[in-house]
This record gives C-alpha cells, sequence and structure tokens, in this order.
C-alpha cells in the first residue's frame, strides 16, 4: 500500500512537472504563431480573399489571447491537487489546430502551386515547432498537430493529380514520424523527470538518515558521558579500597583474592580509558606536540612492559637497535605503538612479536609484525572501526571493546600520519606507521633526576574533596596509609570550613571534578588558593566524557586524572607534592 501510495504521490509530480514545462513553452509559441500569421497574411494578400484572410486572422489572434489569459490565470492557481485543469490547455490547443488547418484549406490557392508550397511549409514548421512546445503533455499535441495538418492533407488528395497526391502522401508521412518523435520525446521527458525526483527522494532520505545518525551520535556520546562518571566513582572507589588491601594485607591465601580482585579491577580500568581515549579525539582536545626524539628509548621502555607478558604466552617479543630519530608527538606515537603491540600478543598463540624500522629516505616506517592469527582482507579495514573484535565470539572483555584500533586510526590522523595493515589468516600481520625521519646531531636527550619510590611519611597535609562518600573514603585511608594528614570534604563550604578550623595552609588538593549542587572541583581549587596560596599544587580527577566537560577541565591549568585513577598515579602526585615542600623549606 506504501508503494502504491508514493508512486502515485511522484505521478502527480510528474505530471505537475510537464503542465510547467508546458506553460513555460507556450507563450513565446504563441508569439510565433501570431508573427507566421502576419506573415502569411502579407504573403497570401494578393491571392486569397481579404475577408478569409482578415477572419482567419482575428480568429487566431482571438485563440492566442484568450489561451494567454488562461495561462496566466493557471500559474497562479495551480497545485498538485488541481493539475486536471490541463484540459483546458488540450481544448484550447484542439482550437488552433483547428483555425491553422481549416484556414489552410480555405486560403489554399487552387492551380498556384508556389503558394500552396508555401502554406505547405508553414504548416510543417509550425508542426516540427510543436515538438518542441507541445510534447510535455501528449494529449495538448496530438489535439493540435493532426487537426492543423489534415485539412491541407484532404485537399491535396482531393485535387487527383499526381504532383497533390505526391504532396500529400508526404505530408500524411511527415504526420506520423513528427507523431513518432512527439511520442518518443514525450516518453524521455517523462523518464527523466522520474529519475529527478527518485533522486531527489533518495537525497531527502539520506539527509534524514544523515540527521538520524547525528542524532544516535549525540544520544551516545551523552549516554557515555553520564554513564563514564557514574559508573567510574565506584570504580574509582574500588580501586582505592583494593590499593588499601593489597598493602596492608599479608596472609597469602587472601593475598591470593586480593590479586584476583586487582586483576579484574584493572581490566575494568582499561576499558574505561579505552573509552576515555575515544572521547578525547572526538572532543578535540588533545593537543600535538612533535618534537625530534630518538626511537632506541621507546623500543626499550615497550620492550620492558610487554616481555613479560610474551613470555607468558612462549612467545618471543623482538625489537631492533635502532639509531633512528623521528618528528612525532612522542606520548602519542607511545599510544599507537602500545595497541599495536597488545594485539600482536594478544592475537598470537605461538611464534614471535616483532618490532622493525626502515629507512625510506625522509620517512621511517615502523612495523609490528606477528605470526598469529592473520585478518582476512574483507576486515583488514573494518578492524579500525569502533567496537569490531576479531576472534572473540565469547565477548571476553579481557581482550578489550575492540577500540583499540579505532584509537590508532584516529590518533594517527591528529598526527598527520599514514598506517597500515598486511596480513595473511593463519601467517600472522604486520601493522605499521609512517613517520617523518628526524636529523638529532646531539644523541644525548634531556636528563630527570631520580624519583625515589618511597613516600615521606607524616610530612603532607592533603585536601580531598569529593561528593561521593566511598570514594572520598577510599581517597583518605590510601593517602593516610601513606602518612599523610588528610581533611576530607564534599564541597566547597564544608572544605573551606575544615580547613579554617585547623589554622593550616594544606600542601596539596585533589580534587573531583563534578561535585553537588552544580559545583565542580575547579571552583574549590581556586578557592582554597584565593584564601592561602595560588602556588599550592592540585590535581582534578574527573569521570567525565562529555566533550564540554573535558574541555572545561583541561583548560583550567590544573593537572588532570582520569577515573579510575591508579594508586601509582597517586603516589607520583603526592612526591611532586612534596618535592615542593622540600623545595621551599630550603
Amino acid at each position: 500500500m506504501k508503494t502504491i501510495i508514493n508512486n502515485n504521490i511522484q505521478d502527480q509530480k510528474v505530471l505537475f512537472e510537464q503542465i510547467k514545462i508546458l506553460n513555460q513553452g507556450l507563450l513565446p509559441a504563441f508569439a510565433a504563431s501570431l508573427v507566421v500569421c502576419a506573415a502569411s497574411l502579407y504573403g497570401l494578400w494578393d491571392v486569397a480573399s481579404h475577408t478569409a484572410l482578415i477572419v482567419w486572422m482575428s480568429l487566431t489572434v482571438s485563440v492566442v489571447a484568450i489561451r494567454s489569459l488562461l495561462i496566466f490565470f493557471y500559474r497562479r492557481h495551480i497545485d498538485l491537487q488541481n493539475a486536471q485543469g490541463i484540459i483546458w490547455h488540450v481544448i484550447g490547443s484542439a482550437i488552433s489546430g483547428i483555425v491553422w488547418g481549416i484556414g489552410a484549406a480555405v486560403l489554399f490557392p487552387p492551380e498556384q502551386l508556389e503558394y500552396q508550397l508555401f502554406i505547405l511549409i508553414i504548416l510543417m514548421g509550425l508542426g516540427t515547432g510543436s515538438v518542441a512546445t507541445h510534447t510535455a503533455y501528449l494529449p495538448v499535441f496530438f489535439a493540435y498537430f493532426p487537426a492543423s495538418m489534415l485539412p491541407v492533407g484532404v485537399v491535396l488528395f482531393s485535387a487527383g493529380d499526381p504532383i497533390h497526391i505526391s504532396l500529400g502522401i508526404m505530408l500524411l508521412a511527415f504526420v506520423f514520424a513528427l507523431s513518432y518523435f512527439g511520442i518518443k520525446t514525450n516518453r524521455n521527458l517523462k523518464q527523466s523527470l522520474r529519475l529527478r525526483f527518485e533522486n531527489i527522494d533518495l537525497l531527502e532520505q539520506l539527509r534524514d538518515q544523515k540527521d538520524e545518525a547525528e542524532l544516535a551520535n549525540t544520544a551516545k556520546s551523552k549516554f557515555l558521558a553520564v554513564a563514564s562518571h557514574d559508573l567510574r566513582q565506584p570504580l574509582y572507589a574500588l580501586t582505592l579500597f583494593t590499593s588499601v588491601l593489597d598493602e596492608s594485607i599479608k596472609y597469602p591465601k587472601v593475598r591470593r583474592v586480593v590479586d584476583q580482585i586487582k586483576a579484574s579491577v584493572g581490566t575494568l580500568r582499561n576499558l574505561f580509558d579505552a573509552l576515555l581515549d575515544i572521547s578525547q579525539l572526538d572532543a578535540g582536545i588533545i593537543k600535538v606536540e612533535k618534537t625530534d626524539f630518538y626511537l632506541q628509548p621507546l623500543f626499550e621502555k615497550l620492550d620492558n612492559d610487554f616481555d613479560p607478558q610474551a613470555r607468558e604466552k612462549g612467545l618471543s617479543f623482538i625489537w631492533p637497535a635502532c639509531s633512528y630519530a623521528v618528528h612525532t608527538d612522542q606520548t602519542l606515537l607511545e599510544q599507537i605503538l602500545r595497541n599495536y603491540v597488545s594485539n600482536a600478543i594478544r592475537y598470537t598463540d605461538s611464534g614471535e612479536v616483532r618490532i622493525t624500522c626502515e629507512d625510506k629516505g625522509k620517512f621511517i616506517v615502523i612495523n609490528v609484525i606477528d605470526t598469529g592469527i592473520g585478518i582476512p582482507v574483507k576486515e583488514q579495514q573494518v578492524i579500525f572501526e569502533e567496537f569490531h573484535q576479531l576472534s572473540n565470539p565469547e565477548r571476553d572483555r579481557s581482550k578489550g571493546l575492540g577500540l583499540g584500533l579505532a584509537i590508532v586510526r584516529r590518533t594517527a590522523n591528529l598526527l598527520g600520519h599514514s598506517i597500515d595493515v598486511a596480513s595473511q589468516p593463519g601467517k600472522g600481520s604486520t601493522f605499521s606507521i609512517t613517520l617523518e625521519q628526524a636529523n638529532i646531531r646531539d644523541r644525548r636527550g634531556p636528563i630527570y633526576p631520580e624519583v625515589e619510590n618511597e613516600i615521606e611519611r607524616n610530612r603532607t597535609y592533603m585536601v580531598v574533596i569529593d561528593d561521593e562518600a566511598s570514594v572520598r573514603e577510599g581517597t583518605q585511608s590510601l593517602l593516610e596509609l601513606w602518612g599523610c594528614h588528610v581533611i576530607a570534604a564534599a564541597d566547597k563550604k564544608q572544605t573551606m570550613t575544615r580547613l579554617r578550623q585547623k589554622n593550616r595552609s594544606p600542601d596539596g588538593i585533589i580534587a573531583d571534578y563534578r561535585l553537588r549542587e552544580n559545583q565542580t572541583g575547579i571552583e574549590v581549587i581556586r578557592a582554597i588558593h584565593a584564601e592561602y596560596n595560588d602556588g599550592i599544587p592540585a590535581l582534578i580527577v574527573t569521570g567525565d566524557i562529555a566533550v564540554d566537560n573535558l574541555r572545561e577541565v583541561n583548560s583550567s591549568g590544573f593537572q588532570v586524572l582520569h577515573k579510575p585513577v591508579t594508586p601509582v598515579k597517586l603516589r607520583t602526585f603526592l612526591r611532586n607534592v612534596q618535592l615542593r615542600q622540600k623545595h621551599i623549606e630550603n
């Protein structure tokens, strides 16, 4: 039923367009017919009845005038519902054809062949012109064309001599040929109109689908933002309490359970980190800072981090002794290579994972080669899309969400680097990235002082602000376990009140971004800075992945960590606070 309705609507649109084309062509045709009529009057004045000529001219002008008025009226009132008014065009064309046909027969000069040919040429010329102006709607064409030709044909055949009969036959052949071309022209016009409206419908459908996709993407982003924040809160608290257990429990049986809890929490944290990376890339808040650096230290770092995983699976992890330097963002390149290497280890059960470098003149190509399961050709581009995974039908989340290579592609696009994959099922895969080669004369890089792992105890006064009680208590417990004095509060008012009661400036601040009553951690930190010291180290902890919130957090100027924050990162921040303390004391 829907298809029938759509076809009826399209037929109405085609008819409406035919009428528009017809109206556009008729007025110029009327003007031409008046010119031809005047020229005929002048040419036949000496051989035809003056009365007949004047009557014929008057009829022609009257018909043209009435039809022109009807067209002006019709143009103002035409729509898809009253297109049936086209009947007036048909009647008008029939009258015009009769006036020309009968007029030509009446004015046909006997025994004067040259004038007879003159009239035939005029009629055939008008008939040819009607193909261009009348075939938009065939009933209009056939109402005019035969009526204008056949009366003269009857006169020719009535003459009875060979020359007139021959002219009559040629006139009939002309009528049939032009009628055929008129039908073809009308058919082609209708087909082109149908195709045009089908294309317009397709474009509208595509536009609607695009709008729906954009709405769905917006809804997805909002959902991820809300879900990420709400789910990260208990996950962050779980991470903190697990860390307290890990540092407190010494019994072997209990420690095995704690280790299993830590592994599960780590898997959850990795999944949230992948979602955050995608959101940050979509938000456009990641700043690219390209520098020249040697690849060897990065490869050594990767070897140190991934070699235990490879050995656990019985794989050889091989990396090159590399003397090349490249120009790119070191942190983002490391993220790309980590995704490559972790995937290679994940999908390789035996053999090796190898990193190689190729000198391509101005460019260096880094390849991560494995002897794993390989990728079918039809999957080799799809794997760079979100949530697409190979060989994980059981949806094992320890194998990730299928976001790693999507992050790789977006990061590479952000850096302006090309990535590639070559693979054969059952033989392994090669993932590569092409980087700009750099010239570094001095290989010595910046030297950073060694940072002590141990936290100095009983010296640091920390403020923790979080409206989630479990997170607040977990952070406080962990910091107190490390020997800190802690003030924990839920909002700005509570924080300032407790600080004033202690009558001491804090050494460091850890604040959640989103607090109750539409407050933010940024506001609380700035309030503490305004009252005590704007140099107090401050850390914003957030579970948000909403684009606007991410931009605000990153533009605040404070250090930012995304939930769930690992204890190692909290230790690093605390160590920086203590280094500042020592610097002030000295």
